[in-house]
C-alpha cells in the first residue's frame, strides 16, 4: 500500500475544495448551462439555474436555485474548515474528521441531486415551453465539482486512518520504553552487590572477643613456668 503523508493529504483536500469553489463561482457568472430552442424565436436562449428564468412562468427552477445556493454555502464552510485544519488552528480529533468527511460527502451528493433535478425540470419543460434543449460544457464542471467533494471526503478518511496509525505507533513505543525501564530497575534490584566490605565496628568487636577468648602466648608461657616451679 502506498503511504501518503498527512500533510500531502491536507494539501490535496485544500486544492480540491478550492477548485470546487472556483467552478461554482464560475457557474454563477456563466449563462451557458443549457441552450433552449423556443418556438417563435430565431436564436437559442441560454439558461442558468443560478438565476431566475422567464421561460418558466411558475418559476419551476426555484428549488434547484435554492439547492445551488445552499451547496455554495456548504462548500465555503468546508473550504474554511479545511483551511483551519491545514494551518493547525483546529485540533485534529475524531469530531473534526467526522465533520469534514460528512460535510464534503453530503455536499457532493447534494450537488449531484440538484443537477439531476435540474435535468428533470428541463425534461418536463420540453415541448411545453421549448422544443429543444442541450447542455453545454459548464454543467460538466458542476459534476466535476461533485466528484471533487466526494474525493475530498475520501482523502479526509485516509488522513484520519494515517493519524490513527501514527498514534498507535507512538503508544506502542511509549509502552516499550516503560517496559524496558522497568526491566532495568528490576535487574538492578536483583543483581548481587560487588565488593561487600565488613563494617569497621563489627571488626573491632570481633577482635575484642578474640582477645578475651584466645590467650596470648606470654600468658601461656607464664603458666607453664609457674607449674614447673
Amino acid at each position: 500500500m502506498v503511504h501518503i503523508s498527512i500533510r500531502k493529504l491536507q494539501a490535496i483536500n485544500m486544492l480540491l475544495s478550492s477548485l470546487v469553489l472556483v467552478f461554482l463561482v464560475f457557474g454563477i457568472f456563466t449563462d451557458e448551462w443549457a441552450s433552449l430552442k423556443v418556438e417563435g424565436a430565431d436564436n437559442m436562449k441560454r439558461q442558468n439555474p443560478w438565476l431566475v428564468s422567464t421561460i418558466w412562468p411558475n418559476d419551476d427552477l426555484k428549488a434547484v436555485r435554492i439547492m445551488m445556493y445552499l451547496i455554495l454555502g456548504l462548500s465555503c464552510y468546508h473550504n474554511f474548515f479545511l483551511g483551519l485544519e491545514f494551518t493547525y488552528m483546529v485540533t485534529p480529533t475524531k469530531c473534526v474528521f467526522f465533520i469534514t468527511i460528512f460535510t464534503s460527502v453530503s455536499t457532493g451528493v447534494f450537488l449531484i441531486s440538484a443537477l439531476l433535478l435540474y435535468h428533470l425540470k428541463l425534461q418536463q419543460g420540453l415541448f411545453v415551453y421549448y422544443s429543444y434543449f442541450k447542455f453545454t460544457w459548464v454543467i460538466f464542471t458542476a459534476y466535476l465539482s461533485a466528484s471533487f467533494l466526494i474525493a475530498s471526503g475520501v482523502f479526509s478518511l485516509l488522513e484520519y486512518k494515517e493519524l490513527m496509525k501514527i498514534c498507535e505507533i507512538l503508544k506502542n513505543s511509549a509502552r516499550e520504553g516503560e517496559d524496558t525501564e522497568q526491566s532495568k530497575k528490576f535487574t538492578q534490584v536483583l543483581s548481587p552487590e560487588e565488593n561487600i566490605e565488613m563494617p569497621y565496628s563489627i571488626f573491632l568487636v570481633s577482635t575484642q572477643y578474640s582477645d578475651e577468648i584466645i590467650p596470648k602466648a606470654s600468658q601461656i608461657q607464664k603458666r607453664r613456668v609457674t607449674w614447673a616451679q
